[in-house]
């Protein structure tokens, strides 16, 4: 049995594992110097330091037996002395450890070393333990002293220390990784985004795109397809961080690669082919919600489909309303998922909105949403014109000052700048005239989306009316055949005024005129049965000296 080592001594090894451990950074080169020191501190055979194997806390050992490469050993959570003292967070000195009840007996038996008295001691962070540190076999007694279980507490406490750097020191590097791969993240999903404000042909479009971090799982995209039509819409994945972007990723090249598709296909069979892309290409339980639009500038048509997100809103020149579309589920989950659309004459507004839920539910410091009463009245407040996204922005913004709202918010803004097709016509009754107002209704009806098929009607209809007021409604002699034809779209029909200062019948007239349809009359003869039968509704009346014809056909 050798003597003790010198207090004095301890203490110099003290100091000096205190200026190794200030300046090392590797944790496998610190273990490794934290054993071979230890060892002269307690002046013992063997010291192991036992650290947690991340969430699971079982206890893996490294000790003086083992080299660098050495098997793990592996001491599960709660079992053995260590597990004990890595449990109460107090120190153990044990004279002999093979009779303890809590020896955790694999652990030895996988070496040849026999162990007999044993220290183990918590290596504390305040209440938190970092691990456990043990020596084992004294050489210079058969147990160890209460001197010795506070040298070895001293030196766990510097152990603590180092460990706690260590780890400050590795978050901090594991936190700068993160901020560079999500950097990198941002980064490559924003070009995934095409640009966010864009002028295609007379529709411009103007983008709002607010991810909640730094990496979002909502999107927006426009793409012109070869027949001159445009694809435009926004969509939001489920989720957030990193599976949402590359979900999001997913969601945009199948957009890009199936847009030209838009130009046989109509809108809901599109979403219906996209749909089933995705399902074979998500993961089970994750779906994408998307609200498109397919503009075509030539007929003025517009088509909107929506998959699990609020509704288009549209200008229609005095206020912001909501369009009533089908309601479909999102994409992604059900390959058996059928699709409806809505088809609107693009004429419907100068100005329509798409975007995201997380607009519609952002809260405010007292816990109010946008959608309750703000949305509305701030849509209200900006009206139509250019100025209205930037207003609709600024006001959102403001709203959620000082909340901690954890959605990304998407709006795409599209307005159209075609100049619009004048809605009244005023000339003079002569038969060489007629075509004029033939030009008028078609152009009014091309700006509004009308097919041909209803504008032929429309324009049949009104040759009629301006051919007998021609014929019938002034003498040979007045030299002021003035008339005016007038159209207006209202909810589901096409309202024609056409109003002139010459004579005109009563709606008694034009009843006895046209029925039966044998009789010859003499205003108009058959052209009045042509009239009854393309209009809903025609009206004749008098309004302040001048005869007015109303028409309404329902689209």
């Amino acid at each position: 049995m050798s003597n003790p080592q010198p207090i004095a001594s301890r203490q110099s090894v003290l100091l000096d594992v205190a200026r190794r451990l200030s300046s090392t950074q590797n944790l496998v080169e610190l273990v490794d110097h934290i054993l071979q020191r230890s060892r002269e501190v307690m002046d013992c055979e063997v010291c192991s330091v036992l650290l947690p194997d991340g969430p699971s806390e079982d206890l893996l050992i490294r000790s003086t037996l083992d080299p660098i490469n050495a098997m793990e050993v592996r001491v599960p959570k709660g079992k053995g002395i260590a597990g004990d003292v890595f449990s109460t967070k107090k120190a153990v000195n044990i004279e002999d450890a093979l009779s303890d009840p809590r020896h955790f007996r694999p652990a030895s038996d996988q070496s040849d070393l026999v162990t007999r008295a044993m220290v183990t001691i918590p290596l504390l962070d305040g209440d938190r333990c970092l691990g456990v540190m043990q020596a084992i076999n004294p050489n210079h007694g058969s147990s160890f002293t209460p001197q010795d279980v506070e040298m070895f507490e001293t030196f766990g406490s510097l152990i603590a220390v180092t460990l706690m750097r260590l780890e400050s020191q590795k978050k901090a590097i594991q936190e700068a990784e993160t901020r560079q791969q999500l950097s990198l993240a941002s980064e490559i999903q924003n070009s995934f985004l095409p640009s966010p404000q864009v002028r295609l042909g007379e529709v411009a479009v103007e983008t709002f795109y607010e991810p909640a971090s730094e990496v979002g799982g909502d999107f927006y995209f426009w793409h012109q397809i070869d027949d001159g039509k445009i694809l435009l819409g926004v969509g939001d994945v489920c989720g957030k961080g990193l599976p949402a972007a590359l979900d999001m990723a997913r969601g945009t090249t199948l957009i890009a690669s199936t847009a030209h598709l838009c130009a046989t296909m109509n809108l809901a069979e599109w979403m219906a082919t996209l749909n089933k892309r995705l399902c074979g290409v998500m993961k089970a339980g994750r779906f994408i919600a998307i609200n498109a639009m397919l503009v075509c500038p030539k007929s003025r048509r517009v088509w909107l489909c929506c998959a699990g997100l609020p509704g288009a809103q549209v200008f229609d020149g005095k206020a912001w309303r909501e369009v009533a579309t089908p309601g479909n589920a999102p994409l992604g989950i059900s390959c058996a998922a059928r699709y409806s659309e809505t088809s609107l004459p693009l004429s419907t507004g100068r100005q329509w909105m798409l975007y995201t839920d997380g607009i519609l539910e952002v809260q405010n410091s007292a816990g109010e949403y946008f959608e309750d009463r703000a949305f509305a009245a701030t849509l209200q407040e900006a009206g139509g014109g250019e100025g209205f996204l930037p207003h609709l922005v600024s006001q959102w913004l403001t709203f959620a000052r000082g909340s901690s709202y954890q959605d990304d918010a998407t709006i795409l803004a599209i307005t159209d700048h075609s100049p619009p097709a004048p809605d009244e016509l005023a000339l003079s009754c002569h038969p060489d005239t007629l075509r004029l107002v033939r030009q008028f209704i078609e152009t009014w009806s091309a700006y509004h989306g009308l097919n041909d098929e209803f504008t032929g009607l429309l324009v049949l209809g009104c040759d009629e009316v301006m051919s007998n007021i021609c014929k019938y409604a002034y003498c040979s002699s007045s030299s002021e055949r003035t008339a005016a034809c007038r159209m207006e779209s209202s909810a589901g029909a096409v309202r024609i005024l056409i109003e002139h200062y010459g004579a005109g019948i009563t709606n008694e007239d034009f009843q006895k005129l046209v029925a039966p349809p044998s009789i010859e009359c003499r205003i108009g003869g058959l052209g009045l049965h042509v009239i009854s039968e393309i209009f809903d509704r025609v009206d004749f009346r008098r309004e302040e000296g001048r005869s007015v014809i109303e028409l309404v056909k329902h689209l």
